[in-house]
């Protein structure tokens, strides 16, 4: 779907990106079926945990206004464009869960960035019940996934599996698992009268099979670790791409495991990244495939509509870098115009 909120989306452009480094090209098999000729960009995302705004560290870092920009940049048109974030993308509003302004503010970033899939994760599975399912009620632009995830009191999936993206020259299956010994019978991250993560590897065995029937090829969004990764691929060789929030060996570094590429996101959106898969009949069953990570510093700075509703954002709520100092230098203004009336002067609305 393209929309011309922020003016950078070309139709049918698969580009799932946030966090890229490395750039490497090579053959590798995988694919579900019979490839289809075309090309696939991803750009993806992962831990970003609410830092909507620029790092406050030494060198500047991340921010969703220098993600459009990198998004803005390296849109390859002739692509199909995929983009994902890979889970714990919402930081959480204190102990008793739900959705914080920087919560809020993200997922509407999301939206406006037109991401096409988000998958599930701890962070999110710690808003609580309600909010999850507030957010996938009210939330029209964006898929989300979560193959093992259960909604205990409607006795089925809380999310789907799954998705298919059809591109038309090809058809995409992106599907999210969650690492289900993270959520032991003791874990206070849910409620078991309400969610329950059932076995990654039983969701895997039955929903991957389904997901390569119906397209040319799979990634796979989750929060698994370079062992969970090397168990899972050994049985399903099929996927074509894992991006991973876990603890992955290789760091943000592509990798390969067996004939799958696997991605780390790294953390806090610092950096950039995304790949781009080409697949051709005349290759079979092997994909051309490179990947590009680059860090999100001021050098993708720009004045966007995304970038100033940010501003104005961190102003309201006293959060970030450019906010604070903004916020300082207002308060600072105010005082010097009446200081007799600091002391009665209303706080800053700090309403999401």
């Amino acid at each position: 779907m393209v929309r011309s909120d922020y003016g950078f989306r070309i139709k049918h452009i698969l580009a799932f990106s946030f966090f890229v480094l490395t750039s490497s090209a090579l053959l590798f098999t995988g694919c579900s079926v019979t490839p289809a000729e075309g090309k696939l960009q991803v750009m993806f995302t992962g831990n970003i945990r609410g830092n909507v705004s620029p790092c406050g560290c030494k060198i500047s870092k991340g921010g969703v206004g220098r993600l459009e920009a990198l998004v803005q940049r390296n849109t390859d048109p002739s692509a199909n464009w995929l983009m994902v974030d890979a889970g714990n993308f919402v930081d959480r509003a204190g102990a008793k869960g739900g959705c914080s302004e920087k919560c809020q503010f993200l997922v509407s970033s999301y939206e406006g960035l037109h991401y096409d899939v988000l998958n599930i994760a701890r962070s999110e599975i710690a808003m609580g019940y309600e909010t999850l399912v507030a957010m996938r009620d009210t939330v029209d632009d964006v898929e989300f996934v979560a193959a093992n995830l259960l909604d205990v009191k409607a006795n089925r999936p809380m999310f789907e599996p799954y998705i298919i993206k059809d591109y038309g020259n090809m058809k995409v299956g992106v599907i999210g698992l969650l690492r289900d010994a993270d959520f032991p019978e003791t874990s206070n991250l849910l409620d078991p009268t309400e969610m329950r993560v059932t076995s990654t590897f039983e969701a895997a065995d039955r929903f991957i099979p389904e997901v390569a029937k119906k397209s040319n090829a799979i990634v796979l969004l989750c929060e698994l670790s370079t062992d969970d990764l090397d168990s899972l691929i050994k049985v399903h060789p099929e996927i074509d791409l894992v991006v991973s929030t876990g603890a992955l060996r290789s760091g943000e570094t592509s990798t390969m495991f067996g004939k799958t590429r696997v991605l780390g996101t790294g953390s806090s959106g610092y950096n950039g990244h995304y790949a781009m898969l080409e697949f051709n009949p005349a290759w079979g069953d092997s994909t051309a495939f490179s990947d590009y990570k680059d860090a999100l510093t001021d050098s993708y700075e720009s004045e966007s509509e995304l970038n100033k509703d940010l501003l104005a954002f961190e102003v309201r709520t006293g959060t970030g870098k450019r906010g604070k100092a903004e916020k300082e230098k207002l308060e600072a203004e105010s005082f010097e115009v009446s200081p007799a009336s600091t002391s009665n002067r209303s706080p800053v609305n700090s309403h999401g």
